[in-house]
């Protein structure tokens, strides 16, 4: 008995210890950390669509930066990292934003580390062309 009291403790600690993330891809943010316009799939003309990468946490991030990285995801499902975006952050911080403007058709992948190079969170969006 006195085992699955200390591994239901554990158990409870592991669950409420653990921050949860995630990650929206919208037109807009506001300055309370709202997505305007969510959608994994968006449309841009020639001269490109404005982007927007909106990671969130439950609790807080608990680094001084993000690291955005862009991949471009082929039709066989191989990454090709086509840029790291960093992003200054207070570590009491529950929400950040970048802002990419993109030109290409196709599927991305966007992933969000820490400075120390700890994966956090990501997620996929398509660009189609008009």
């Amino acid at each position: 008995m006195k085992k699955y009291v200390v591994l239901t403790g554990l158990l409870f600690l592991f669950c409420f210890s653990n921050a949860q993330y995630s990650l929206l891809f919208c037109e807009d943010v506001t300055a309370d950390g709202k997505p305007m316009m969510v959608s994994n799939q968006f449309v841009v003309d020639a001269d490109g669509g404005v982007l927007k990468f909106l990671v969130r946490t439950d609790d807080q991030f608990n680094t001084d930066q993000l690291d955005f990285r862009v991949y471009y995801m082929s039709d066989g499902g191989a990454e090709e990292e086509i840029v790291r975006i960093p992003q200054t952050v207070q570590p009491e911080w529950t929400f950040a934003w970048k802002e990419m403007v993109m030109f290409d058709p196709g599927m991305y992948r966007i992933k969000i580390y820490t400075s120390t190079g700890t994966y956090l969170t990501s997620a996929n969006v398509t660009i189609k062309n008009k």
